[in-house]
């Protein structure tokens, strides 16, 4: 499929105008738009804030991903100046990052959808000035690193924040019904349903990407997996644990958070390092091995580490007993 006829002249007016300041501050914009930058905050926000809201952010931003991913692999557009070849040169982003990014699509770009998706979402459920303030500057400031980096087109950005706008307005008119809805089922119909459904829009991925599981139908195992990690936890926490993320001191919320934080690196480090023993990583097998690694993450940082820190006394119970 050939290239569409975005304005490549609007990415280079940006890269001819770069320095050193705002390249590191797109850098960091890039990372907290990005997965890692998400999990951080869900995580920050389950254990310090408000349970409900994190899993209903963690949920929209996961949503908005996969709709982001599917649409890159219809559209099949090359990231700037790939096409011409000139792309190591252009973009300011560290190697490593820049051969990954190189091989997949642009249109629309993830990071503005998943910022959209993210804090609109925030914006229409949390009535205070500051974090709207806050919310429309992180939607505006990470989607404009993009093209600033060199890696997206102005209309890739246009159309991420379109769409995870969309998410967002449809989250907030839908997100009461759809959670009653979802509660009212059992914990093993849940789980009858997220696994499958997980797994057949990965293997859906991977049909329209020439049955090559490389690039980018990798990220459904990670969306996947940790929503369905998600899904096995959260019903244990509100019976086992049900912890009050508003409960104890600073200190001891930073300590919470380090440790669920701790438990999720650890949980994905070993667990890469034993199933990079047990596959390959071109075969299938490896695949659905990372999809239960995220789904372990998920299940460490939201069920394994609230048990533990309310155990050793780092969190109270919630006084009513609700969430």
């Amino acid at each position: 499929m050939a290239p569409l006829p975005f304005n490549l002249g609007l990415v280079q007016l940006l890269a001819d105008h770069r320095n050193v300041f705002l390249t590191k501050f797109s850098l960091a914009a890039a990372f907290w738009g990005g997965v890692d930058g998400y999990i951080l905050l869900v995580m920050l926000f389950y254990v310090v804030w408000n349970k409900r809201l994190a899993i209903r952010l963690a949920v929209v931003v996961l949503v908005a991903l996969s709709l982001n991913d599917l649409f890159k692999m219809f559209l099949r557009n090359p990231r700037p100046f790939v096409s011409q070849g000139t792309w190591q040169k252009k973009w300011a982003v560290p190697e490593p990052s820049a051969r990954d990014l190189a091989a997949q699509y642009s249109t629309p770009s993830g990071h503005a959808t998943a910022a959209a998706s993210f804090y609109a979402y925030l914006y229409g459920v949390v009535r205070n000035r500051v974090v709207r303030v806050i919310a429309i500057a992180a939607i505006l400031l990470i989607g404009i690193s993009r093209p600033y980096l060199g890696v997206h087109y102005f209309e890739d950005i246009l159309l991420g924040w379109a769409l995870g706008l969309a998410v967002a307005l449809v989250s907030l008119r839908y997100a009461e019904a759809i959670a009653t809805a979802w509660n009212r089922l059992c914990y093993g119909l849940q789980i009858a349903i997220i696994v499958p459904a997980s797994l057949a829009l990965w293997l859906f991925v991977v049909h329209l990407n020439g049955g090559s599981a490389a690039g980018q139908p990798y990220a459904y195992l990670c969306y996947g997996g940790f929503l369905t990690g998600i899904v096995l936890a959260r019903p244990l926490e509100l019976k086992k644990v049900n912890f009050d993320p508003r409960s104890s001191t600073v200190l001891l919320k930073i300590m919470r958070f380090s440790l669920s934080v701790g438990l999720l690196i650890l949980t994905l480090f070993c667990l890469d390092r034993a199933f990079g023993i047990l596959a390959d990583h071109a075969s299938m097998l490896w695949n659905l091995l990372e999809y239960i690694r995220f789904t372990a993450a998920g299940f460490v940082a939201f069920f394994l580490a609230p048990l533990l820190f309310t155990r050793i006394g780092w969190a109270n119970p919630m006084a009513n007993g609700t969430d």
